[in-house]
């Protein structure tokens, strides 16, 4: 099974996600300050990292950016209660308040794809 980390700082979500994830069968971590995102990285190296686009006072986009430069195997996939703006499009994309059966089936998907190569 694949290796997921959830970046948000509203710790309610991560522990439903961390649950439904588990559950599904896959390791799953949480991280509630963009400040630590590198030190969970190094040391649990996940599959596909879910990012809240509001947390922190940084650019999550541009971050993300430069994580996949040093993570490039690395899914990312962004969640908001927000509309995506524009520099989202295109990108996969979570909308908060999420079906638990739809992300569970979403993230499954792409970690099969991902898994299967």
């Amino acid at each position: 099974m694949g290796r997921i980390l959830i970046v948000d700082d509203n710790k309610g979500v991560c522990s439903l996600l961390k649950e439904i994830f588990t559950m599904e069968g896959h390791y799953a971590r949480t991280c509630n300050e963009i400040e630590k995102v590198h030190e969970k990285l190094e040391n649990f190296q996940p599959d596909l990292s879910i990012f809240d686009i509001h947390i922190g006072k940084c650019d999550v986009l541009e971050f993300t950016k430069s994580l996949k430069r040093l993570y490039p195997q690395m899914e990312i996939i962004f969640m908001s209660a927000d509309d995506p703006e524009e520099c989202f499009k295109g990108q996969k994309f979570i909308k908060k308040p999420f079906d638990i059966f739809k992300i569970r089936e979403y993230i499954n998907k792409i970690l099969g794809d991902k898994l299967a190569v």
